[in-house]
């Protein structure tokens, strides 16, 4: 790897285990939920009628695991088991009222601490900036499980191009 190349990455991961820790902030200014119960909120609303099993592959956790997490939202209000309607021995989750209210504002303190990041680039910078992002975004996952993982924390309803829906298809 020449020198250049090391130290590009170099400062790729220091920037972004800083937006890591600006997101975890964000969420936590604005949720009580603690762990990966943020996650799954973010989660959930994305894709309501998750299963389980699904659910915790996305968030890496055991199956008791997430049904700690899952036990922890509903208890909390914020989401709900309902009878799965491919299959009536499944479970599906969907957030409540009360879920999507606090997976908006989950949302939006996010985005408020990745604009402040942002604002430091001129305008004509953010395409380029775009298109690379994109390419580097969809060598991490490897399945749609992956695609979700990388993505917990993202505001699905800002992305019309989304580059890990290839995932999903395939």
């Amino acid at each position: 790897m020449c020198e250049k190349t090391v130290r590009v990455a170099n400062l790729l991961g220091a920037l972004s285990m800083g937006i890591a820790d600006r997101i975890r902030l964000a969420v936590a200014d604005k949720t009580a939920l603690g762990g990966e119960a943020a996650a799954a909120l973010t989660v959930i609303g994305h894709t309501a009628g998750l299963s389980v099993d699904r659910l915790g592959k996305i968030l890496r956790l055991s199956h008791p695991g997430t049904v700690r997490v899952v036990d922890r939202l509903v208890a909390a209000g914020l989401a709900e088991r309902r009878t799965a309607v491919t299959d009536r021995r499944a479970l599906a989750l969907h957030l409540t009222p009360a879920g999507e209210a606090e997976r908006a504002a989950m949302l939006d303190s996010r985005q408020l601490a990745l604009s402040t990041i942002l604002g430091e680039l001129a305008p004509e910078e953010l395409p380029l900036l775009e298109r690379l992002v994109e390419k580097m975004l969809v060598s991490l996952p490897c399945d749609a499980n992956a695609a979700m993982t990388v993505c917990r924390f993202c505001d699905h309803g800002q992305c019309s191009r989304c580059p890990m829906d290839q995932f999903e298809a395939a």
